[in-house]
């Protein structure tokens, strides 16, 4: 059955999520339609495409022969939304790039969203509702966990662990076999060669603790 696909979050990362799905809809013809959804966006369109509130009745009614994938760079954010569409019974979808290569053996949870020129490689295992951003590598036998956020031009080593709701910053390079905790950030930039606290925001070169994640904020 065709379905749609709305993407929730009407942002800028919403506009290169939609980027992304355009491609991989003209290859595949999954969906039938591709529009946003945003509680916050004030005008119908974006980018080409219609906005709808997710209260919208209109919406509702359309559950059935819908998937949802989330466009918010925040963790928090995310999780926050996958638990609204959860309550509401929405299906969740996937969006890969084309140019991203994904083994056959990783696994990908539902709601995952990865951008261009990535790299999934064996057996690693993507929780529901993360993110992978432009030309980062996951290695073999990495798992990130639910809502966590990889920025672009990260490479984790193999056998990585991330765990829930934590953002990787931009530049990030992860050490093999370095686990990294929940709510927790890396900073842009950082060396990671060492574990990693939960809920925590580390930073540098080799990557150390400064301060609590206390308000689970990334962009301030």
């Amino acid at each position: 059955m065709t379905r749609k696909l709305f993407i929730y979050g009407a942002g800028g990362f919403g506009k290169e999520v939609m980027d992304v799905a355009r491609r991989q809809n003209a290859v595949t013809g999954r969906w039938s339609e591709i529009a946003f959804v945003d509680d916050i966006w004030e005008t119908p369109t974006r980018h080409g495409a219609p906005v709808l509130r997710f209260d919208d009745e209109s919406l509702r009614a359309q559950f059935d022969s819908a998937e949802f994938v989330i466009a918010v760079g925040e963790p928090a954010g995310r999780e926050a939304l996958a638990n609204k569409l959860r309550d509401a019974g929405a299906h969740s979808g996937i969006v890969v790039d084309l140019s991203t290569i994904v083994a056959d053996s990783a696994r990908l949870g539902e709601g995952v969203v990865i951008t261009p020129f990535c790299s999934i490689s064996s057996d690693a295992r993507l929780g529901a509702h993360t993110s992978i951003n432009t030309t980062s590598i996951v290695g073999h036998d990495v798992e990130i966990g639910d809502y966590s956020v990889v920025s672009s031009m990260v490479n984790l080593g193999g056998s990585c662990v991330v765990g829930q709701a934590s953002y990787i910053g931009m530049g990030a390079l992860v050490k093999e076999g370095v686990r990294i905790g929940s709510n927790s950030i890396i900073g842009m930039g950082s060396v990671v060669y060492g574990d990693i606290p939960d809920n925590v925001i580390a930073l540098g070169n080799p990557a150390r603790v400064a301060r609590p994640n206390t308000d689970r904020k990334v962009f301030k």
